[in-house]
C-alpha cells in the first residue's frame, strides 16, 4: 500500500482533489470530518476542548460550534495550539484505523490540512501539496465561506507557510485556474502513480 497525503494552503482546493479521487474510486481519508467528530459531546475529546474554549461555544444541542471554536483559536494562538495537542491525536488513531481497513488497497490518500504543522510527514510514503496564489485564496474564502475581507487575510495569515509546504511535498498541484485545469492534473497524477503501481507489481 502506498499512503500518499494531501495537503495545502488554506482554500487551496484540497477538498476538490480529494473528490476527483474519490470519483476514480480510490479511498480518501478526511481529516476535517474526523475533527469534527471530536466536537460531539459524547466524544473523548468533548470535554477538555470545552475547558479551554469555556460553554460560550456550546449549540443548543450541548456539541461545541464549529464556527465559535474558530473564531477563538484563529485569534489566539494559545488556544489553538492547546486544541490541537487535543484533537490531532484522535484523528490521527481515525487516520490509523482508516489505513487498516484499506489495507488491501494499492493507492490509498488522505486529506489532512495541518499535515506538517502536525508533524505526519512520516505517516505517508509521498506527500502532495495543493497549492494557489494569496490572492486566490482571499476571494475564494470570500465568496464560498462568506468571510469578511479581513477574516480571509487573517485565516490566510494563520496558515502554515506555503514555501515550506512546496519544500516538503513530493508533489505540488498549484490550482489557481478552473475545474477543468484541476482535474487535467489530478488526472495525469493519478494516471502516473498507478503506473508506478503496476511497475512495483512487476518487479
Amino acid at each position: 500500500m502506498k499512503k500518499i497525503g494531501i495537503t495545502g494552503t488554506i482554500a487551496s482546493g484540497k477538498t476538490s482533489v480529494s473528490l476527483i479521487l474519490r470519483h476514480h474510486g480510490m479511498p480518501v481519508f478526511n481529516a476535517d470530518g474526523c475533527s469534527r467528530m471530536a466536537l460531539h459531546s459524547g466524544n473523548v475529546c468533548y470535554g477538555p476542548l470545552v475547558q479551554i474554549l469555556g460553554q460560550g461555544v456550546l449549540q443548543a444541542d450541548r456539541d461545541i460550534d464549529p464556527h465559535a471554536m474558530a473564531e477563538i483559536i484563529f485569534a489566539d494562538e494559545d488556544k489553538r495550539k492547546a486544541v490541537n495537542a487535543i484533537v490531532h491525536p484522535f484523528v490521527r488513531d481515525c487516520l490509523h484505523r482508516f489505513f487498516h481497513t484499506q489495507a488491501e488497497q494499492k493507492l490509498v490518500f488522505a486529506e489532512v490540512p495541518l499535515l506538517f504543522e502536525a508533524h505526519w510527514e512520516n505517516e505517508f510514503d509521498m506527500i502532495c501539496t495543493v497549492s494557489c496564489s494569496k490572492k486566490t485564496a482571499v476571494e475564494r474564502m470570500m465568496h464560498d465561506r462568506s468571510y469578511t475581507e479581513q477574516e480571509a487575510e487573517q485565516r490566510y495569515r494563520a496558515a502554515v507557510n506555503e514555501d515550506l509546504q512546496k519544500q516538503k511535498a513530493d508533489k505540488v498541484i498549484v490550482n489557481d485556474g478552473d475545474r477543468a485545469a484541476l482535474e487535467n492534473q489530478v488526472n495525469q497524477w493519478l494516471r502516473e502513480l498507478r503506473k508506478e503501481c503496476r511497475h512495483g507489481d512487476q518487479r
